[in-house]
C-alpha cells in the first residue's frame, strides 16, 4: 500500500463545487520525501478544491513550525513557517499536447485521481524563511542562547581595524 495514499483526492465522481479538505504533516510525512529539509515538526494544511466543469482549482494553505536549528545562535528552535496561499490549476486534456507550468498541470480527463503529496511537500518547503531566525523574544524563556548572542554582539561593536578603514577609503 501506497503510504501517501491518503493525499489523493478522486476526481471522477466528484461533485462541481468548493471541497475542503485538512491534513497535518509531521515526520511521517517529511520521512518519505528523500532529503528532506523537514525533518521534526507540525504543519496543518488546508486544502480547497474548487471543481468546476473544464478545470479545477486547488488552493493550500499551510501553517505550523518546523524544528531546526536558530542560524544566529546554534540553538534548537521551533520556526514558525509563514503562511502563504498558493494553488494550482488542473486542467483536462493530452498531456502529450501540452506541458505543464508552475501553476497549471494537465490530466487526461480518464484520470480517476489526483495525487497532493508532492505539491503539499513543496508548498511547505515554499513557506520556509530563507533564515533560520524569528523574532524569539516574545517567548518565555527565549530558545535563543543568550551567551552566544552577547558574544556576537560584543564583537560587533568592537572598534573598526584602522588598516580596514584606509583601504575602504580606497573604494
Amino acid at each position: 500500500m501506497d503510504p501517501l495514499s491518503a493525499y489523493i483526492i478522486p476526481i471522477q465522481g466528484l461533485k462541481t463545487g468548493l471541497h475542503e479538505y485538512h491534513y497535518t504533516l509531521d515526520y511521517e510525512f517529511f520521512s518519505h520525501f528523500e532529503g528532506s529539509l523537514i525533518r521534526e515538526g507540525v504543519v496543518e494544511a488546508q486544502v480547497s478544491v474548487d471543481k468546476r466543469p473544464s478545470l479545477i482549482i486547488i488552493a493550500f494553505r499551510v501553517s505550523g513550525y518546523t524544528q531546526t536549528t536558530c542560524d544566529r545562535c546554534m540553538a534548537p528552535i521551533q520556526l514558525p513557517l509563514n503562511e502563504e496561499t498558493r494553488q494550482i490549476i488542473i486542467k483536462f486534456g493530452e498531456a502529450e499536447e501540452m506541458e505543464d507550468d508552475d501553476e497549471v498541470v494537465f490530466l487526461s480527463r480518464e484520470a480517476s485521481e489526483f495525487q497532493l503529496a508532492s505539491y503539499l511537500y513543496e508548498f511547505t518547503l515554499l513557506a520556509l524563511p530563507l533564515t533560520n531566525v524569528y523574532d524569539c523574544e516574545s517567548e518565555n524563556p527565549p530558545p535563543c542562547n543568550q551567551e552566544v548572542l552577547n558574544i556576537l554582539k560584543a564583537s560587533s561593536q568592537r572598534p573598526a581595524n584602522p588598516i580596514w578603514e584606509a583601504l575602504n577609503k580606497l573604494q
